[in-house]
C-alpha cells in the first residue's frame, strides 16, 4: 500500500540553503510594506486602483522566488503543516468561489476575486515558510518594514500639513490626507499595524538615541490614530489588549507598558497639536475623538440596512451566493459596494457553503493565534503577543468596516497569518525532494498560484483602459474590488 507523505521516510526541516533563498521574497514583501501607505504613482484612473495595482504587483511578483527549488519545497512543507481541517477548508473555499463565478453575473470580477483569495494564501505560506526558515533575520525584516512603511506615512503627512498652515492653505482630512496616506480608509490599515509600532526599538538592541526616535515616530503614528480614528479600529484595540492580557502568560504587563507609553505620548501631541489649532482658525480643525460621537447613528443605521441585504441575498442564493465580489451589483438602498462585515460578506457573495468555510478559517486562525500565547511561561513574548493583538485588533475592525477588502488590510493580514504560523507550527516530516506524492502537491500549488497571478493580471490589464474611459462624474463609486464597485460593464 503507497505510503502517506507524513508516513513515508522522515525529514528535519532545514533552512533550504540558507536564508538567502527567502531573500527575494522578503524583499518583495517588505517593499510592499514599506511603500503601500503612501504609494500614488498615478498608473490607474482613481488612487483606490492605484493601491489595488500595487498588490497585485507585489502577489504577482511572488511566483519568481518559486523558480527556486527549495522555495517550492518550503512552501509546500507550509501547507502540509497547515491542519488538515484548514486545508480541507481552504479547498471549499477556493473550489466553492470558482463554482459561484460560473454561475454568476460578472464572471470577469468574480474571477479576480477568487485568484486574489489564491494569491493571498501564497503569501501567507511563502511569508511562514520564510520565518520558519529565519530566512535574513525575518522578524526582524518584517518589523521594520511596517514600521517604515508607518514612518513615510508620518512624514508626509507632518511635511504636507505643515506647508498647507504656511501657505495657507485648508487643510481637509479627506483630501489630502486620505489621498496621500492612500489606504482609502486610514484606520483599517492602522489597525493592523499600529499595535507593532513599538517592535524595532524593543527588537533591534538599539542605542537610547535610536530608540529615542522609533519612539517618536510610533507616537506621532499613534497621534493620527487620536486624530482621524474610528469606532470600529478602536473598540478593536480594546479586544486585541485584553486578549493579550488574559491570555499571555509571560510578559503581559511590560507589553501592556510599553504599549501605553506610545499610545499616550501619541495622545500628547494629538492634544498639543489640536490647542494649537484652535488658536490658528486658518488650519482645519483636527477631528479627534469628538468626531466618533458627531457621525451618530446614520453610519450603524447604513451597516444594519447593509445586514439586511446580505441576509436576502442569503436567503435568495444560498448555495452559491450572489457571485464573489459582485455584492455592489445587487439591488439594495445603501450605496456602500459591501455589506462591511467580512462574515456576511462571505456568505452573500461566495454561498453558505464556501462562505461558512472562510468563516471558520478566519475563526481557526484566531484560536491558534491566541493559543500560541499559552505557551510554557518564558517563551512567550513581547512580539508574539504584539502580533496576536495585531491580528485580533484588524479582524475585530473587519466585522464593522469589512476592511478585508482593501488592498493594505488584505496584504497585512496575509503576512501577519503567515508571520504568526512560521513561528509557531514546525514543518511536518515526510516524503521530500523526488517523492511523487510530493511532487504532485508543489506541482498543483505552483500551477494554481501560476494560473491565478495570469488571471488578475490579465482581467487587471483589461480593467485599466476601461476605467480611464469612464468620466469621473458619471458613476458613483464606492470601492470593492476596483474603484467603481458597482460596475458591471466588461
Amino acid at each position: 500500500m503507497a505510503m502517506t507523505i507524513q508516513e513515508n521516510s522522515r525529514m528535519n526541516f532545514r533552512t533550504f540553503e540558507g536564508g538567502h533563498s527567502f531573500s527575494l521574497t522578503l524583499a518583495i514583501v517588505c517593499l510592499y510594506l514599506i511603500l503601500s501607505p503612501v504609494w500614488m504613482p498615478g498608473i490607474a484612473p482613481r488612487l483606490y486602483d492605484d493601491s489595488r495595482y500595487l498588490e497585485l504587483i507585489a502577489l504577482g511578483l511572488l511566483i519568481i522566488p518559486l523558480a527556486r527549488s527549495t522555495v517550492r519545497d518550503a512552501v509546500t512543507l507550509a501547507w502540509l503543516s497547515l491542519d488538515k481541517k484548514a486545508r480541507t477548508l481552504l479547498v471549499v473555499l477556493l473550489v466553492g468561489g470558482a463554482l459561484s463565478v460560473y454561475v454568476s453575473k460578472a464572471a470577469h470580477l468574480g474571477s479576480m476575486e477568487v485568484a486574489l483569495v489564491a494569491q493571498l494564501v501564497m503569501l501567507t505560506l511563502m511569508v511562514s515558510a520564510a520565518v520558519r526558515a529565519g530566512a535574513l533575520q525575518a522578524d526582524k525584516l518584517l518589523a521594520i518594514a511596517i514600521f517604515a512603511g508607518a514612518a513615510l506615512c508620518v512624514l508626509k503627512f507632518w511635511v504636507t500639513y505643515v506647508l498647507y498652515a504656511l501657505e495657507g492653505k485648508f487643510f481637509s482630512w479627506i483630501s489630502p490626507f486620505l489621498i496621500f496616506a492612500n489606504v482609502r480608509f486610514f484606520s483599517q490599515y492602522q489597525s493592523y499595524t499600529l499595535l507593532l509600532m513599538i517592535l524595532p526599538g524593543i527588537m533591534l538592541g538599539s542605542s537610547r538615541s535610536a530608540r529615542a526616535l522609533f519612539f517618536i515616530v510610533a507616537a506621532n503614528f499613534w497621534a493620527l490614530h487620536w486624530m482621524v480614528g474610528t469606532r470600529a479600529a478602536w473598540f478593536g484595540l480594546m479586544v486585541g489588549s485584553a486578549v493579550v492580557l488574559v491570555f499571555m502568560r509571560n510578559g503581559r504587563m511590560v507589553w501592556v507598558r510599553e504599549q501605553m507609553l506610545v499610545a499616550l505620548a501619541g495622545a500628547v501631541i494629538f492634544l498639543a497639536h489640536s490647542h494649537i489649532v484652535t488658536s490658528l482658525p486658518q488650519m482645519a480643525p483636527v477631528p479627534g475623538i469628538k468626531s466618533i460621537v458627531d457621525r451618530g447613528q446614520a453610519s450603524i443605521n447604513e451597516r444594519l440596512d447593509l445586514a439586511q441585504s446580505a441576509l436576502g441575498f442569503m436567503k435568495e442564493q444560498p448555495l452559491v451566493g450572489v457571485g464573489p465580489g459582485q455584492f455592489g451589483l445587487q439591488s439594495y438602498s445603501a450605496f456602500a459596494a459591501h455589506p462591511h462585515n467580512v462574515p456576511l460578506q462571505l456568505l452573500s457573495e461566495y454561498g453558505i457553503p464556501a462562505g461558512l468555510a472562510g468563516v471558520a478559517l478566519i475563526l481557526m486562525l484566531s484560536v491558534y493565534a491566541v493559543r500560541t500565547l499559552r505557551k510554557a511561561p518564558g517563551q512567550s513574548s513581547i512580539l508574539d503577543g504584539s502580533l496576536v493583538a495585531a491580528l485580533t485588533m484588524g479582524l475585530t475592525d473587519s466585522l464593522f468596516s469589512g476592511n478585508l477588502i482593501m488592498p493594505h488590510s488584505q496584504m497585512l493580514f496575509g503576512v501577519l497569518a503567515g508571520w504568526i504560523v512560521g513561528r509557531n507550527e514546525r514543518a511536518p516530516s515526510g516524503l521530500y525532494g523526488n517523492a511523487p506524492e510530493f511532487r504532485r502537491l508543489r506541482l498543483t500549488i505552483v500551477s494554481i498560484a501560476i494560473l491565478a497571478v495570469a488571471i488578475t493580471t490579465i482581467l487587471g490589464l483589461e480593467y485599466l483602459p476601461l476605467a480611464r474611459d469612464i468620466p469621473v462624474w458619471l458613476l458613483p463609486w464606492n470601492p470593492h474590488f476596483w474603484q467603481y464597485g458597482r460596475f458591471s460593464a466588461w
